[in-house]
């Protein structure tokens, strides 16, 4: 949810701008949710507090539609029980606006998805007056397996194919409305063919977790474009019309959510609440794994990581030079945000992450900061029989793991590298 207080004040700085002259839709591709660490059919308590509050904010600032991906399906299944819905409906009304024409659930325990929403607009422009119906459909790709298979059920749900749920749907969607906008988890080849297929889209608006900003493509009678992982960029698609109020051309840019742009003071309120709320819950699960694993045990044999004060036994200059760098203070970088329970940070902070080493500041607070062994790798053998051959660092690539967009967009590896440089 970090970048919603800076969407929602830009959105509001663009109707104003306009005199709210311009119709806006606000849409997600897909993906909205986490499915992190989902397993045995549940997720961990602060996943279910992070999508709850997204759901909430989308809700609260009026977003339009939003297309559910496969990576959604595991919170969906939460928010589709048909027990208790009317009452998560009232408290979460923008269930009602997540869509998807090709995934449905495997039993009769939940709700099926809307396979499209209908939103109506007034030109105030050009064809002044005129109304123009815009019919928002969703579609995603199955859930990819290595090395190249796909599961069609996942987390209770079925994903059909979406190519022959478009010629079913589109039709129908098309008597209705003037202009059908298809949001599509899913890579450029696909979204091309699903523009190629069905001439009654206008626009295909993907979203796969790419941090590309390509200009638009158009197929058949489609103008495609993709949404920038993450939010720290909001992707602006402006759709200009002629006089009769038919589509002339569309035009797509990505807007920076960086410190230009002021937070909006009623979306940061909703921020803060959910950052507070999941970053307890993820210190409570992080101080009762610690009372079931002590952090003595993990560091002691199980872990293929030493740890940096073994390295510094015999390493004394390069450690003095850790020490007085940011990646000794790396963790640091998290506590004054409030972060360091935050699995979507952390791996760039510390060592190991989910590959044997660092767990949480509890469990194996050893491991905080960026680490000898981040770079150079596991170090356990390494410190048994020491010798040539180990620790060889590929710069600037290794680097580039962390430092790059959208964490790190200002990153120069000239100007870093001579700074841990040993």
């Amino acid at each position: 949810m970090g970048g919603l207080a800076r969407r929602v004040s830009y959105i509001k700085a663009f109707r104003l701008r306009s005199n709210s002259e311009v119709p806006a839709l606000s849409v997600d591709a897909g993906n909205l949710f986490t499915d992190d660490r989902f397993s045995a059919n549940q997720l961990p308590a602060e996943v279910m507090t992070k999508n709850k509050w997204v759901v909430k904010g989308y809700g609260d600032f009026h977003h339009d539609a939003a297309n559910i991906s496969y990576l959604d399906l595991p919170y969906l299944g939460e928010l589709l029980k048909k027990e208790g819905f009317d009452k998560r409906l009232e408290e979460y009304p923008f269930i009602q606006r997540l869509v998807s024409a090709n995934i449905h659930p495997m039993g009769d325990q939940h709700r099926e998805l809307l396979p499209y929403v209908i939103r109506e607009i007034t030109l105030k422009r050009g064809a002044a007056g005129k109304k123009v119906r815009i019919g928002v459909v969703g579609f995603s790709e199955p859930k990819p397996t290595a090395p190249n298979g796909v599961e069609t059920v996942y987390a209770g749900f079925r994903i059909d194919d979406p190519f022959e749920a478009a010629k079913k749907v589109l039709p129908e969607l098309k008597g209705k409305t003037d202009f059908i906008v298809a949001l599509a988890y899913m890579d450029m080849a696909s979204a091309q063919r699903l523009a190629t297929e069905n001439p009654e889209i206008d626009t295909i608006i993907g979203a796969r977790q790419t941090s590309s900003m390509d200009e638009p493509q158009h197929f058949n009678q489609a103008t495609i474009t993709y949404a920038y992982n993450q939010t720290k960029y909001l992707g602006e698609l402006r759709v200009y019309v002629r006089g009769d109020g038919s589509a002339e051309n569309q035009i797509n840019r990505y807007v920076a959510l960086d410190s230009t742009i002021p937070d909006d003071p009623s979306a940061l309120d909703v921020v803060t609440a959910a950052h507070t709320e999941f970053t307890k819950e993820q210190s409570d699960n992080a101080t009762a794994a610690a009372s079931l694993r002590p952090s003595t045990l993990i560091g002691g044999g199980e872990s293929p990581y030493v740890g940096v004060e073994t390295c510094a036994g015999c390493h004394e200059k390069e450690n003095e030079v850790w020490v007085n760098s940011r990646h000794g203070h790396a963790m640091a970088t998290l506590e004054k945000k409030n972060q360091q329970f935050d699995n979507e940070c952390v791996g760039c902070h510390v060592v190991g992450f989910q590959k044997g080493g660092f767990q949480s500041l509890y469990t194996t607070p050893q491991f905080a900061n960026v680490q000898c062994e981040e770079c150079h790798g596991p170090g356990r053998a390494h410190a048994s029989n020491p010798g040539k051959g180990y620790g060889f660092v590929a710069t600037p690539v290794g680097c580039m793991q962390c430092h790059k967009e959208p964490n790190d967009p200002h990153f120069d590896f000239a100007v870093y590298w001579p700074k841990i440089k040993h």
